[in-house]
């Protein structure tokens, strides 16, 4: 397992991403849903995934949304986790959606509406900033 603690950005740009599109539990308020997210899921994850797993991301990123005074946003977090290849891809998911991925899939229920979840692997294409 791995020693905890934040994923290192990596030298290797992210070409792949698993982007996730995140709304809260009706019952939490924005500011509880963050806080379990940062606090209690990000180092749950960063302390049940294998080595081989770790190794293959090269990002992770919980992006949480603002509201500019038009309503609620429709989601509340865009979750991004990069890897460099499809390998790295395929290794988290074969490792999240089997038996030992539970731990994360179990911890979700308790701040996501994992019935309104919208997940995406997506390949990178970086523009630039147009100068």
């Amino acid at each position: 397992m791995t020693t905890g603690g934040p994923v290192p950005e990596s030298a290797t740009p992210a070409a792949f991403k698993i982007v996730a599109l995140i709304a809260r539990r009706p019952d939490l308020t924005p500011e509880q849903f963050r806080m379990h997210y940062e606090r209690e899921h990000a180092p749950l994850f960063h302390h049940s995934i294998p080595d081989v797993v770790a190794d293959a991301i090269v990002s992770y990123s919980q992006d949480h949304s603002v509201a500019l005074g038009r309503g609620a946003p429709a989601y509340d977090c865009v979750t991004e986790i990069g890897f460099a290849d499809l390998t790295g891809v395929r290794t988290w998911s074969d490792w999240y959606l089997g038996p030992e991925g539970k731990v994360l899939r179990d911890d979700e229920e308790r701040f996501m509406d994992v019935a309104r979840r919208v997940v995406l692997v997506t390949e990178v294409r970086d523009l630039g900033n147009g100068r």
